[in-house]
């Protein structure tokens, strides 16, 4: 249960009208964020696949168009290697009577590629055919001849595996510089006794691609591309090229399957590629993930209605909310004011609010007869604390002195005797005061002062003693019989135990102007640090039981504290030759009233 504690003290703490607020908008935001959620993914479902099926299209006609020429050139290519002329050149000596012979076959071998170039002159630039590095070399071209650096053991170096090559020229200019050039398609032929070692080339015209990719209809940020082992032949967006270079080699890595267009989001582009018919290329066509759709635009929108509609619907949710905890808002500041038993709990509202206020004036009028029960109860108590005090006073103190005045009279010391009486039947009329249980400081040092002079004289050589207050407390309130049990203790507990002559002080006065302070000082040897703990904690009420503390401390730190608050009280210090028992009280005159 402790990990829902924090929520449980925030549920405690938080108003109806907020509770009522956030679970209205959360449950309004839900339903309505979850409705948009659903639409979106459908509009965005249905415009991918309209892309999709769009860019399926434009990889198929491209395909289609560029498939068209390559197969055409390939089928050219396979003529020529076949061709009867070229391999009677390939295999003709360099005697003087069979030149002519190899003139007839430079003739009907120029005629096949002025055919084949008038055929594919939108795809064809050039034919380049070198056998026995220029014994046998030959080109058909419509302008210019090919530019090219070509040497057999060069690009057999290069070219090492006995295959169609099938290069883009952009990645290989070294050796085919002409920038006309945008592919070639060559096969290396090993030669041997009796024939050249050579190569037959075709070379693609560059504007074949870009004319091609330039008829597609592309996304803003899509690129066409044909990937290559060794480069790239791309059209479009700039950054989705870069993304195609950048992942060149995973790309030419996936299988070729001819026909079959494969799909799937890689470093936020939505790729689209299938492999191409003879070449060993992969044609593809990348776009931006995000702007595969405009979908991103509906999530704009729908975002924007949605912050628009929460704050609206939050916005009537708390004034209803407001409306209704109103009532609840009013009856909760009435219940929380200091004044409340003072005053009639009542509110005009709906029923629930109107009977709930009903049960609070029921509820407040019981409570304020229980408190004058209970005051009546306290004042009771205090009387017969008092009275319980007064009769603790030990009797053998009434015996002893009544003793004390009978050897006075024995010895002829009838002044004396008088002085004693007047001392005691002061002592005892202070403690009746005609009932009152709060009397003046003044008052109650009297009462203490005759007590002392009493004792005193019974114990002349054991102690002596000093009273001294400020005039200002003089008239302060003060519960009656406060002083005198703590100067009992003093005596027997301090004085008597010292075994030899000490001094009580009594000690007024008052630190700050707002609290005062009763001291009552011995110089006897002092209270033990465990006995001082058990002190101070029972009066704090840490510990609980009998026999911890005297009664007349308990009974006075109770009246103090009954009638000034709980800052108010005994405190106790001790140390050798000097242990002070003080009373903490309130600087309030007779004259004043009020609570504490």
């Amino acid at each position: 249960m402790r990990k829902y504690e924090g929520i449980r003290k925030w549920y405690e703490k938080i108003s109806f009208r907020y509770l009522l607020t956030i679970i209205m908008v959360v449950f309004v935001s839900v339903v309505f964020i979850s409705f948009s959620a659903i639409v979106v993914h459908l509009s965005e479902s249905k415009i991918r696949q309209n892309t999709r099926d769009n860019m399926t299209i434009v990889m198929r006609q491209f395909d289609v168009y560029l498939g068209n020429h390559i197969a055409n050139i390939f089928d050219g290519f396979e003529t020529f290697e076949t061709s009867q002329n070229l391999l009677q050149l390939r295999e003709i000596s360099r005697s003087r009577r069979q030149l002519s012979y190899a003139a007839g076959n430079y003739i009907y071998l120029r005629k096949q590629m002025a055919q084949f170039l008038s055929a594919n002159s939108s795809s064809v630039y050039n034919i380049y055919i070198n056998f026995g590095d220029g014994k046998v070399l030959t080109q058909g071209y419509e302008q210019d001849l090919l530019k090219i650096q070509y040497s057999y053991d060069l690009w057999k170096e290069r070219f090492p595996e006995n295959k169609y090559y099938w290069l883009d020229a952009d990645s290989y200019r070294d050796l085919i510089p002409d920038p006309e050039v945008g592919a070639v398609l060559f096969h290396l032929y090993e030669g041997g006794k009796e024939r050249y070692s050579g190569i037959i080339l075709i070379a693609i015209k560059k504007s074949l691609f870009e004319r091609s990719m330039d008829t597609m209809a592309l996304d803003q940020k899509a690129s066409l591309n044909i990937v290559t082992d060794d480069g790239i032949i791309h059209f479009g967006d700039e950054k989705a090229c870069q993304v195609v270079k950048e992942n060149q080699e995973y790309l030419m890595g996936k299988p070729k399957i001819p026909g079959m267009i494969a799909t799937e989001v890689k470093d936020d582009y939505y790729f689209m590629y299938e492999g191409m018919d003879l070449t060993g290329w992969k044609l593809v066509y990348n776009v931006e993930e995000s702007s595969i759709s405009n979908a991103h635009y509906i999530k704009t929108e729908v975002i924007l209605i949605a912050a628009f509609t929460i704050a609206v619907t939050s916005i009537l949710i708390g004034i209803l909310s407001k409306a209704i905890s109103h009532s609840l808002s009013v009856l909760s500041q009435k219940v929380e004011a200091e004044d409340m038993l003072e005053h009639e709990i009542s509110l005009h509202s709906y029923a629930e609010i109107t009977t709930l206020c009903n049960s609070l004036e029921d509820m407040r009028l019981r409570i304020n007869h229980l408190l004058h029960q209970i005051k009546d109860e306290q004042e009771a108590k205090r009387q017969t604390e008092i009275a319980l005090l007064q009769e603790q006073i030990n009797p053998h103190f009434l015996y002893n002195t009544l003793y004390s005045i009978m050897q006075l009279c024995e010895l002829k010391q009838p002044e004396k005797a008088s002085e004693m009486l007047s001392a005691l039947s002061a002592f005892y009329r202070a403690g009746l005061n005609k009932g009152d249980t709060i009397i003046t400081v003044e008052e109650e040092l009297e009462h203490v002062k005759n007590y002392l002079y009493i004792q005193h004289f019974r114990y002349s050589d054991l102690f002596d003693y000093t009273i001294d207050c400020d005039p200002e407390l003089l008239e302060c309130r003060i519960p009656k019989m406060s002083l005198q049990p703590l100067v009992e203790n003093a005596i027997y507990h301090g004085i008597k135990k010292k075994h030899g002559f000490g001094n009580i002080c009594v000690l007024g006065g008052s630190y700050d102007g707002e609290h005062a302070y009763l001291e009552v000082h011995d110089d006897g040897p002092g209270i033990s640090g465990e006995r001082l703990k058990e002190l101070r904690d029972y009066l704090d009420q840490k510990v609980t039981g009998k026999n911890k503390v005297s009664f007349g401390l308990k009974n006075v730190d109770s009246r103090i504290k009954f009638e000034f608050g709980a800052q108010a009280g005994l405190e106790i210090e001790s140390a050798p030759e000097d242990t002070c028992v003080r009373i903490r009280f309130r600087m309030r005159t007779m004259k004043e009233s009020g609570s504490y």
